[in-house]
């Protein structure tokens, strides 16, 4: 009795069978590969989401970046950007240059044209027969130019990255929003400038760049005028010179130019946006190079990962009773097309947006990505692997539209 009762225990307390085992073995084997199968597919869709999101987050900053500054393009104080003229003091591309001492008056040939992109009116440059760009270059003319697939040779000196030959580019020009109050009415139509402030620490260039020497606009509500000036401290008085000795033509503003307390002082700054790949990177960035007045900067990396920008250029070609109705109702998808760059009153904007990595995420199908409605081609060798994807925005030339 006890013996039959001692295996029945033996029994019960048997461990598994070969076969049993190889069934749990078998079952966790499936569970196994199907909680891998379930990891890889969510590490794919993060690393994909992750992926997408960086790109939005880059294109949203490169976007804002240029749409901020866009939009001050034409700024020409309380008037309009139809309403900078340069009567007496006549601006020259020459006038200012990078080497620390301006020309003499009317010299047009300049640093500027051999080592690239210093002077304050690079299209100087281009259109050297055309007399409102040259001496002018804050007219509705000229504020705002593109250039397609590239740039013009010499726009951009050769210590910059060289630019994208299949990407567009842009430049434009206006008044800085650091403006200064004119403190004392001029009494004749060659004195200085005198300022309430040197707020921005202008006076700081005087044994610096360009000897001091910036390139002002200065604006009431029913004129403005361009001129090149200098900074002087004298007994707590601030002023600006704007004789001859500064490069201008003459060294006084007409009659109807004496600046009162109502005008403001500010700045002449352009900005150029062009995509181009650093040395060592696996893609192109967005760049921008920006005259302040009285230096040109070192091009900026702002954006990695931009490989094309591609710009649309709304021009307005009515006119009711000889006025421009300041719609854009044709939209030009190139520079080469647009009429007249003084009748350009918005600028779409289109990036494309490139991965960093390549097999972004291997399950996508790749499609063949388009730029404001263009087919894309992606640059000679660059990765078909990578993940592409376009953003953009329109941006209003408000000083144009809103000239008064």
């Amino acid at each position: 009795m006890r013996t039959t009762e001692h295996f029945a225990e033996r029994r019960l307390q048997r461990g598994l069978s070969l076969i049993e085992l190889l069934v749990a073995l078998v079952l966790g084997l499936a569970v196994l590969v199907g909680l891998s199968s379930v990891y890889v597919a969510a590490k794919q869709s993060f690393r994909f989401q992750e992926t997408t999101g960086r790109l939005q987050e880059d294109a949203t900053f490169a976007l804002d970046s240029m749409a901020r500054d866009l939009r001050m393009a034409g700024s020409a104080g309380c008037v309009g950007i139809n309403k900078v003229t340069s009567p007496s003091i006549i601006y020259y591309p020459g006038s200012v240059l990078a080497s620390g001492s301006p020309t003499s008056p009317g010299v047009t040939t300049s640093p500027d044209n051999t080592s690239g992109f210093y002077g304050a009116n690079p299209l100087g440059q281009i259109e050297t027969t055309n007399l409102e760009v040259t001496q002018q270059p804050f007219t509705s003319l000229n504020f705002v130019r593109g250039f397609d697939n590239g740039i013009p040779t010499g726009m951009v000196a050769t210590t910059n990255p060289a630019p994208s030959t299949i990407s567009d580019s842009l430049l434009f020009a206006g008044a800085s929003s650091k403006g200064v109050s004119v403190s004392v009415p001029m009494a004749a139509a060659n004195s200085n400038l005198t300022l309430a402030a040197d707020t921005y620490g202008w006076s700081n260039a005087v044994s610096g760049t360009n000897s001091g020497i910036y390139t002002f606009i200065v604006s009431d509500c029913s004129s403005s005028s361009i001129f090149n000036g200098k900074i002087t401290v004298s007994s707590g008085v601030i002023s600006i010179d704007h004789s001859t000795a500064m490069g201008n033509s003459v060294g006084s503003f007409t009659s109807s130019m004496l600046f009162g307390t109502d005008a403001i002082v500010m700045p002449a700054e352009w900005s150029f946006y062009y995509i181009a790949t650093r040395t060592g990177a696996s893609t192109p960035s967005l760049y921008r190079v920006f005259f302040n007045g009285n230096k040109r900067f070192n091009a900026e990396e702002l954006v990695s990962n931009v490989e094309a920008m591609q710009l649309n250029y709304g021009e307005n070609t009515t006119d009711v009773a000889g006025v421009p109705t300041l719609v854009a109702d044709v939209w030009r998808t190139s520079a080469a097309t647009v009429t007249d760059w003084s009748r350009v009153v918005s600028v779409r904007i289109g990036l494309m947006m490139v991965s960093s990595e390549d097999n972004a995420n291997p399950e996508v199908t790749l499609t063949v990505p388009t730029l404001l409605g263009q087919t894309y081609t992606a640059p000679t060798g660059a990765s078909a692997n990578r993940l592409r994807k376009e953003f953009s925005t329109t941006v209003v030339m408000r000083n144009r539209v809103a000239a008064r």
